[in-house]
Order: structure tokens, then C-alpha cells, then sequence
């Protein structure tokens, strides 16, 4: 197997275009996505909306970046479950007017099992927040952002 020498700063491209006025679709190293809205919004539901793609990307970031934490601070999680709750302000989106902040507020919760020392648990509970690229932007944007955490049955927020 190949070992790969990760760069701290990488360019990676996303192409794709237009399918229908309400559908797009996506390719990103080889793999495709399709960008559709729901029938109630003249979509044809065949895919996740685009802000849906948003808390996609932000489950999986926080998902890898937390097993990534882990194993930089002596534990495995043997299980992860994580669902997003999203606020956001629609008066952009609906062309009412332009806003600053689509999204003021993003609670995760983050139900895991892990094994090793409570004291690296911890750590990754501090931790994500700053690390996870798609956690950053949003909170760089201006959404609050809160991780509620729940590890080995003990119910815990990051700070």
C-alpha cells in the first residue's frame, strides 16, 4: 500500500453545471453528486438541496476530524452517531433581502463509544471545533455552532 504525504495547502477542483432550473449535478475526483430541491419548491427531489450539502460535508468533517483527534490523543471510538440541527434564515435564499448570516445556529449531536483514557475523550471534545475546516467556516460566517456530546453515556458540551 501506498503512503500518502499529505500537503498542508492543496488546491482539489469541483466541476459540474446545469440539469434543470432547480437540479444540478456535481463531480469531485471521479465521483457525482446530484443538487436538486424538494417537489414543493418546483424541484424533482432527486438529491439533497445545496444548503443540505452544507451539514453533509459538516457531518463528515466532524466525523473524520473527531477519529482523527482520537487517535492523536490515545482513544478509538468504536461508534458514532451524529444529527445536525440546523437554523437558517430563508430571507436570502427567498430574494426577500440579502442577509449576512443564512444560518445563525448549528447544534450537533454527537452520540460515541469510545475506548481509552475519559482525558483524551475530553480533548476531542475540545478540540474539534477548531480543526473540522467546514465547523471553521460556518462559525467564521457568523453561525453559532454547538457541539453536544455524548460519550460512553456521559452527556457533555464543548466550550
Amino acid at each position: 500500500m501506498a503512503i500518502v504525504k499529505e500537503k498542508p495547502i492543496w488546491n482539489f477542483n469541483i466541476t459540474g453545471g446545469h440539469k434543470s432550473s432547480t437540479q444540478s449535478v456535481a463531480n469531485a475526483r471521479g465521483k457525482s453528486a446530484i443538487i436538486d430541491e424538494p417537489i414543493q419548491r418546483g424541484g424533482t427531489d432527486e438529491g439533497p438541496m445545496p444548503v443540505e450539502y452544507v451539514f453533509v460535508g459538516l457531518l463528515g468533517c466532524t466525523h473524520v476530524i473527531s477519529n482523527k483527534l482520537a487517535a492523536a490523543n490515545g482513544i478509538t471510538f468504536t461508534s458514532m452517531d451524529i444529527d445536525i440541527k440546523v437554523t437558517m434564515d430563508s430571507h436570502g435564499t427567498r430574494l426577500i433581502n440579502p442577509i449576512d448570516v443564512p444560518f445563525p445556529e448549528v447544534t450537533l449531536f454527537i452520540k460515541a463509544e469510545y475506548e481509552g483514557p475519559r482525558e483524551g475523550a475530553l480533548q476531542v471534545v475540545e478540540k474539534l471545533r477548531h480543526y473540522c475546516a467546514v465547523s471553521k467556516m460556518l462559525q467564521q460566517s457568523g453561525t453559532r455552532v454547538v457541539e453536544n456530546w455524548t460519550l460512553n453515556g456521559e452527556e457533555m458540551q464543548s466550550s
